[in-house]
């Protein structure tokens, strides 16, 4: 009884205060429809960003409570707070929801265009004839605030590319080049196989499911299935105590390799989709070009960072962990984009690099580590990425029966392509565990969604389908990988 109605207070608490974030977040709507003169639009973005903020922590909260994974929690925040927006009509939210806020924002940011003619460049001529929803945002942004909203999308675009940044650079400071040098060749293997057997489902499922898509978007979307979270796959070891058997250590020695591959391959769909066609010459130029880039910074990044390290101490000595590693990420996030890759390739191989060794005389931050000076960053910036992602997920799309179907299918293949890694193993090995523990996408496989729905690959529909294959997967892992570690014929132990 005791139990029922702290649940019930519980949920209370928490609709009292979704109604005020809900009225908090159409609050710039509302003030940029008053006419008011000399607001700074830069109050605006504050405000939304405050909203964000306190969705993902609240979503966070939830999240945490049911024993899932946080980022599930900013998803879902998000989602609520981006469909009930769109329901509501609130200008900026109706924009986030159908426009294609990433070429959208670049455009108006690189170009001297206007709104209109970046809007005709952006979205299909279908889209913008009346009712379409280019045409929709179109009106929206050629109305007597279009600048106003346009600066509101642009800061919260900025801001979650940022988070995008810090999230795989952190990624990458969980590992290094010796842990990558060093990983067995059964982990390498797991992680071929767990790139290969759900591409190929992926393509497969694609080809099936949407025959008249572009071959640019079959390999897009069977792309988001090869990704493994290293996060939420060290989360669940971690929670169960059993980070050391080695079931453990091969997936996430793997996961890292996978996260590597996903990288390359992430990189290769971006030049195919940038040029708009599959050209081999293409392909095998940004094949190179990430092989090159990696390999350099594999062999001789870390040399170079701990020579630059030692400059950066004489000259920031007190707060060189904060300042140092980000200008070595966001160098390096640039120096991968001006060779045709996606700017967080750059960023997790400079997390590669960066050591706590670079700094061993290093007094200012006294035993704090990168980690942790940078942490509270990543975590401020980076569920502005998730909340905004879940932000771009319609619900409308699922009362029709193909968008539902497509999320279903490619679940399926996700699973089953990751479940076919456990047979890369020895048979001495849990082979199930290995399978099941490689299944979670999590923040990787939202990064490729992210990026696919950015360059206009990956349609409202096919983003909030691998949105919901990512949120399926990941929910999962933790109760199949309890199964299957405590089952009977689980092999899995503790390595002596």
């Amino acid at each position: 009884m005791r139990g029922g109605r702290e649940l019930a207070r519980r949920a209370g608490v928490w609709t009292a205060g979704g109604i005020a974030v809900l009225h908090a977040s159409a609050t710039p709507a509302v003030a940029m429809a008053s006419g008011r003169e000399g607001v700074d639009p830069f109050s605006y973005i504050l405000l939304e960003l405050a909203v964000i903020i306190l969705v993902a922590a609240a979503g966070r909260l939830v999240a945490e409570r049911l024993g899932q994974s946080p980022v599930l929690g900013e998803l879902a925040g998000g989602v609520v707070l981006g469909n009930v927006g769109y329901w509501l009509g609130s200008p900026f939210y109706v924009i986030m929801m159908l426009g294609n806020t990433g070429p959208l924002f670049s455009n108006v940011w690189s170009s001297g265009l206007s709104l209109a003619e970046t809007a005709r460049q952006v979205y299909p001529a279908a889209d913008m004839l009346p009712g379409g929803s280019g045409h929709r945002v179109l009106d929206i942004l050629s109305g007597p605030h279009g600048h106003e909203l346009v600066v509101l999308g642009l800061g919260v675009w900025m801001f979650s590319n940022l988070g995008v940044i810090l999230l795989l650079m952190m990624a990458g400071l969980e590992s290094s080049v010796e842990q990558m040098l060093q990983v067995g060749p059964a982990a390498t293997l797991v992680a071929v196989v767990g790139v290969a057997v759900p591409f190929g489902l992926g393509v497969a499922t694609s080809w099936w499911l949407v025959p008249a898509a572009s071959v640019t978007t079959h390999v897009f979307l069977a792309a988001t299935l090869c990704a493994t979270s290293v996060g939420i796959t060290a989360r669940v070891f971690k929670d169960m105590g059993k980070l050391q058997i080695p079931e453990a250590r091969i997936i996430l020695g793997a996961a890292v390799i996978d996260d590597v591959l996903g990288l390359v391959i992430l990189a290769v769909c971006s030049g195919m989709a940038a040029s708009g066609s599959v050209e081999v010459g293409d392909v095998l130029q940004v094949s190179l070009a990430s092989i090159v880039f990696l390999g350099a910074v594999l062999l001789f990044g870390e040399w170079v960072v701990r020579a630059l390290a030692q400059v950066a101490m004489r000259v920031t000595p007190e707060h060189v962990k904060l300042f140092f590693p980000l200008v070595v990420t966001f160098v390096m996030a640039w120096l991968a984009n001006r060779i045709g890759l996606a700017t967080v390739v750059g960023a997790f191989a400079a997390g590669l690099i960066l050591s706590e060794q670079h700094f061993e005389n290093e007094r200012g931050h006294g035993t704090a580590t990168m980690q942790e000076v940078i942490g509270p960053l990543e975590a401020l910036f980076a569920p502005v990425f998730f909340v905004l992602m879940g932000m771009q997920v319609n619900l409308q799309a699922f009362t029709q029966s193909g968008p539902l179907l497509i999320a279903t299918l490619l679940t399926v293949s996700a699973v089953l392509g990751k479940l076919a890694t456990g047979l890369a193993v020895s048979k001495s090995l849990d082979r199930l565990s290995v399978g099941i523990g490689m299944v979670p996408r999590g923040e990787v496989g939202l990064i490729f969604a992210g990026v696919g729905k950015t360059l206009g690959v990956l349609n409202d529909a096919l983003f909030s389908a691998v949105v919901v294959m990512v949120i399926a997967t990941t929910l999962l892992t933790p109760v199949a990988l309890k199964w299957s570690l405590a089952r009977g014929g689980a092999k899995a132990r503790v390595e002596r």
